[in-house]
């Protein structure tokens, strides 16, 4: 299964494309270890060997634009995973529940990329832009239908529960999901000693299980009590 990179496999890439290659992934581990707003593009450029202080608004334009783009190349390789895997679900008249579905979003990406950097920093990069950066995100990976495609088959597959309800679950899981494969990327880097459990090999599926969990626990008699009179109180209200 082929899906994008972060590192471009051409055969002869141009010193410029190197350059910016090499300037992406030194900023997505810093970004990923510390946070956006905690580097600057000194500490970028000194990380990827540019003694030019310049090179980020050469190559990029801007600092955001960088963050911008590291945005995107990550969402693009997941989402390909997301579709291709969705796509071999499908032929075999899939998915069937919704922990199928789970399956494909919890992949780890040291599946996805031969990158020891991608491997290890992208979610993490993607969790520190999501508690900073959220707006430029969300615009950032916008258009990702197989991502979409994975959701509508959610909707399709959750038990029947208000609508409401089931879109703020799938929120919460994906959340669940960002975080915890966030916490997975460093328990990768750092070895056992670190978590042994993120490095379990089981630990996957348990993700995907508490992930198909949070969508499809039953609704409380409580929150469905509370659920109904909210909107009664709105139907009066109107």
């Amino acid at each position: 299964m082929q899906v994008p990179t972060l590192i471009r496999l051409d055969c002869s890439p141009s010193k410029g494309e190197v350059t910016r290659q090499k300037i992406k992934m030194a900023a997505m581990k810093l970004f990923a270890q510390r946070g956006l707003e905690a580097v600057s593009v000194r500490d970028i450029n000194k990380a990827s060997g540019q003694r030019n202080a310049g090179s980020i608004n050469y190559h990029f334009s801007s600092r955001d634009d960088l963050i911008r783009e590291i945005m995107l190349d990550v969402g693009k390789i997941l989402d390909a995973d997301h579709a291709a895997r969705l796509d071999e679900l499908e032929a075999q008249s899939g998915p069937k529940d919704v922990r199928e579905v789970a399956s494909i979003l919890v992949r780890p990406l040291s599946e996805i990329s031969d990158d020891i950097t991608t491997c290890t920093h992208s979610l993490r990069f993607l969790h520190m832009a999501m508690l900073s950066h959220r707006d430029m995100m969300m615009d950032a990976l916008e258009n990702r239908p197989g991502l979409e495609r994975c959701l509508d088959h959610i909707r399709r597959l959750a038990p029947e529960m208000p609508s409401e309800i089931l879109e703020q679950r799938i929120r919460l899981a994906m959340k669940f999901l960002l975080m915890s494969g966030s916490a997975r990327e460093q328990a990768l880097q750092h070895g056992d000693n670190y978590d042994p459990y993120w490095n379990a090999p089981w630990a996957p599926d348990n993700v995907a299980d508490a992930f198909a969990g949070i969508v499809s626990a039953p609704v409380s008699k409580l929150t469905q009590d509370l659920f109904d009179g909210s909107q009664d109180s709105t139907a009066v209200a109107s």
